[in-house]
């Protein structure tokens, strides 16, 4: 018997068309026929010969797909709970940078879903996180911890200029344009710069003669909040401005500074 092979030496000799695939450490041949001892003479004197010529195309297909039993199309494909589509659908967002996830109401794109969820909120109207000091609603945990600040005292972003700190990094990004003297918010109708964009909506009312502060008292009205707080001091008789050389009170500082004059000269 021939070591290994399986096969008895009165076996017929057989010659391969095909490969061989090793399996379970034994060589199976496959697609073979018979042949006489006088054919065995003749391959084994053009043996070396067959050995240098190459195999035939016809040949190493068969060998690609015994190597290759399973097609694309044949290749099973294991169930995957939604949870872990979700998963595989985050990285390959994440991978490409696309924005795979629309809100259905304004058509706006996010790249991940906790994402759109947070914003489907704001057409919602739902709040689900509830500050338990104060009781106001957010629709955001992140606005929620911002907000919490304010009841802890913390103010975590320092300018490094002045030291001033702040409860969110967005109100030290405009304490900084103090430092830089950054004027960002421009006015298209005569040029002038400001720091804030709430600083250009208000000098804009100049512009437009917006006035959106009414006195309920006389009907006067404002373009500023703070000329309306100042008006409304007439009507109540406050005087929170003192002159520390007489002890006479005004309404506004403005007036306070005029009667100082008096006692400077």
């Amino acid at each position: 018997a021939v070591a290994g092979s399986g096969l008895s030496a009165s076996a017929p000799l057989s010659k391969c068309r095909s490969s061989e695939l090793l399996i379970n450490s034994e060589f199976v041949a496959l697609m073979c026929e018979d042949f006489s001892d006088q054919q065995l003479y003749e391959q084994e004197r053009n043996f070396s010969l067959d050995q240098e010529e190459p195999e035939p195309l016809q040949i190493k297909e068969e060998q690609k797909e015994l190597e290759h039993p399973w097609t694309k199309e044949e290749t099973m494909e294991l169930p995957i709970s939604e949870q872990e589509e979700q998963l595989i659908l985050k990285h390959e967002t994440e991978d490409t940078g696309e924005k795979s996830f629309p809100c259905l109401t304004c058509g706006e794109n996010f790249l991940r879903k906790e994402h759109l969820m947070d914003h489907s909120r704001t057409h919602t109207g739902e709040k689900p996180f509830e500050c338990l000091s104060c009781g106001k609603s957010f629709t955001q945990k992140s606005n929620l911890d911002t907000h919490m600040r304010f009841h802890t005292g913390e103010k975590p972003f320092e300018c490094l200029s002045c030291g001033k700190s702040f409860t969110q990094k967005s109100d030290l990004d405009k304490h900084m344009r103090i430092h830089t003297g950054e004027k960002p918010f421009e006015c298209l109708s005569c040029g002038k710069s400001f720091t804030k964009k709430s600083n250009l909506d208000k000098h804009m009312r100049i512009h437009t003669g917006e006035k959106p502060f009414e006195c309920l008292s006389c009907g006067k009205s404002f373009t500023k909040k703070s000329n309306f707080d100042t008006h409304i001091r007439i009507h109540k008789g406050e005087k929170p401005f003192s002159c520390t050389s007489c002890s006479k009170n005004f309404t506004n500082k403005s007036n306070l500074t005029r009667h100082m004059r008096i006692h400077t000269g």
